[in-house]
Protein backbone atom coordinates (compact mmCIF):
# COMPACT_ATOMS: atom_id res chain seq x y z
CA UNK A 1 0.00 0.00 0.00
CA UNK A 2 2.87 2.29 0.47
CA UNK A 3 4.43 1.56 -2.96
CA UNK A 4 0.94 2.84 -4.23
CA UNK A 5 0.91 6.10 -2.16
CA UNK A 6 4.50 6.76 -2.87
CA UNK A 7 3.63 6.52 -6.83
CA UNK A 8 0.70 8.57 -6.47
CA UNK A 9 2.26 11.46 -4.47
CA UNK A 10 5.09 11.34 -7.06
CA UNK A 11 2.03 11.74 -9.88
CA UNK A 12 1.15 14.39 -8.18
CA UNK A 13 4.64 16.47 -7.49
CA UNK A 14 5.22 15.82 -11.13
CA UNK A 15 1.97 17.66 -12.05
CA UNK A 16 2.23 20.10 -9.88
CA UNK A 17 5.34 21.27 -11.37
CA UNK A 18 3.83 20.38 -15.21
CA UNK A 19 1.45 22.80 -13.85
CA UNK A 20 4.06 25.58 -12.59
CA UNK A 21 5.82 25.60 -15.81
CA UNK A 22 2.53 25.67 -17.32
CA UNK A 23 1.40 28.62 -15.77
CA UNK A 24 4.55 30.73 -16.45
CA UNK A 25 4.42 29.73 -19.69
CA UNK A 26 0.67 31.21 -19.99
CA UNK A 27 1.79 33.97 -17.93
CA UNK A 28 4.47 34.86 -20.91
CA UNK A 29 2.02 34.37 -23.37
CA UNK A 30 -0.38 37.20 -21.93
CA UNK A 31 2.12 39.36 -21.24
CA UNK A 32 3.15 39.02 -25.14
CA UNK A 33 -0.74 40.04 -26.04
CA UNK A 34 -1.84 36.42 -26.55
CA UNK A 35 -4.14 34.29 -25.13
CA UNK A 36 -3.78 30.87 -23.90
CA UNK A 37 -4.82 27.89 -25.20
CA UNK A 38 -7.45 25.67 -22.96
CA UNK A 39 -5.54 23.31 -21.49
CA UNK A 40 -6.17 20.30 -18.48
CA UNK A 41 -4.31 21.15 -14.93
CA UNK A 42 -1.15 19.43 -14.50
CA UNK A 43 -0.74 18.84 -18.37
CA UNK A 44 2.20 20.82 -20.46
CA UNK A 45 1.56 23.43 -22.92
CA UNK A 46 0.54 21.96 -26.34
CA UNK A 47 3.19 23.34 -28.92
CA UNK A 48 1.32 21.60 -31.45
CA UNK A 49 -1.84 23.57 -30.96
CA UNK A 50 0.23 26.83 -30.72
CA UNK A 51 1.66 26.42 -34.05
CA UNK A 52 -1.90 25.97 -35.75
CA UNK A 53 -3.05 29.32 -33.80
CA UNK A 54 -1.45 31.78 -36.83
CA UNK A 55 -2.47 34.98 -34.55
CA UNK A 56 -0.61 33.82 -31.38
CA UNK A 57 2.28 32.42 -33.40
CA UNK A 58 2.45 36.51 -34.85
CA UNK A 59 2.61 37.87 -31.55
CA UNK A 60 4.99 35.52 -30.04
CA UNK A 61 7.41 36.00 -32.80
CA UNK A 62 7.15 39.90 -32.52
CA UNK A 63 6.45 40.29 -28.74
CA UNK A 64 8.78 37.44 -27.21
CA UNK A 65 11.21 35.55 -29.82
CA UNK A 66 12.57 34.06 -26.72
CA UNK A 67 9.27 31.86 -25.76
CA UNK A 68 8.50 31.81 -29.55
CA UNK A 69 11.86 29.44 -29.64
CA UNK A 70 11.38 27.82 -26.88
CA UNK A 71 8.00 26.56 -28.09
CA UNK A 72 9.23 25.96 -31.47
CA UNK A 73 7.33 28.45 -32.96
CA UNK A 74 9.88 31.22 -34.31
CA UNK A 75 9.52 32.81 -37.33
CA UNK A 76 12.97 34.53 -37.89
CA UNK A 77 10.46 37.68 -37.65
CA UNK A 78 12.98 39.74 -35.18
CA UNK A 79 16.20 38.46 -37.11
CA UNK A 80 14.48 39.70 -40.10
CA UNK A 81 13.53 42.82 -38.26
CA UNK A 82 16.77 44.00 -36.13
CA UNK A 83 18.93 43.09 -39.54
CA UNK A 84 16.37 45.71 -41.01
CA UNK A 85 17.13 48.53 -38.67
CA UNK A 86 20.70 47.94 -38.88
CA UNK A 87 20.12 48.79 -42.74
CA UNK A 88 18.48 51.97 -41.49
CA UNK A 89 20.94 53.20 -38.86
CA UNK A 90 23.59 52.52 -41.68
CA UNK A 91 21.08 54.42 -44.28
CA UNK A 92 21.14 57.46 -42.00
CA UNK A 93 24.90 57.45 -40.87
CA UNK A 94 25.76 57.58 -44.61
CA UNK A 95 22.84 60.40 -45.07
CA UNK A 96 24.48 62.30 -42.56
CA UNK A 97 28.27 61.81 -43.52
CA UNK A 98 26.83 63.00 -47.46
CA UNK A 99 25.40 66.23 -45.85
CA UNK A 100 28.21 66.88 -43.87
CA UNK A 101 30.21 66.89 -46.66
CA UNK A 102 28.20 69.02 -49.12
CA UNK A 103 27.83 71.37 -45.95
CA UNK A 104 31.26 71.72 -45.71
CA UNK A 105 31.73 72.22 -49.67
CA UNK A 106 28.58 75.17 -49.50
CA UNK A 107 30.32 76.86 -46.47
CA UNK A 108 33.82 76.97 -48.28
CA UNK A 109 31.68 78.07 -51.76
CA UNK A 110 29.95 80.82 -49.10
CA UNK A 111 33.26 81.77 -48.22
CA UNK A 112 34.75 82.27 -51.10
CA UNK A 113 31.64 84.46 -52.56
CA UNK A 114 32.30 86.64 -49.68
CA UNK A 115 36.22 87.05 -49.92
CA UNK A 116 35.32 88.23 -53.61
CA UNK A 117 32.61 90.63 -52.66
CA UNK A 118 34.90 92.45 -49.88
CA UNK A 119 37.57 92.51 -52.22
CA UNK A 120 35.37 93.50 -54.92
CA UNK A 121 36.23 91.27 -57.28
CA UNK A 122 34.45 88.45 -59.89
CA UNK A 123 34.19 85.41 -57.95
CA UNK A 124 34.42 83.54 -61.44
CA UNK A 125 37.29 85.58 -63.48
CA UNK A 126 39.56 87.27 -60.33
CA UNK A 127 38.96 90.32 -62.00
CA UNK A 128 38.44 93.78 -59.55
CA UNK A 129 35.08 95.49 -60.99
CA UNK A 130 35.33 99.01 -61.70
Amino acid sequence: MSDLNSTIDAAYVAADETEATARQIEARIIAAGGKPLLRQYGKSIDTAAIKQNLTLVSQLNRRDPKLATYLGVQSGYQQQLEEQQAQRKAAAEAMQAATAALKERNDAAANNRYRHAIAGTNPLTGARYL
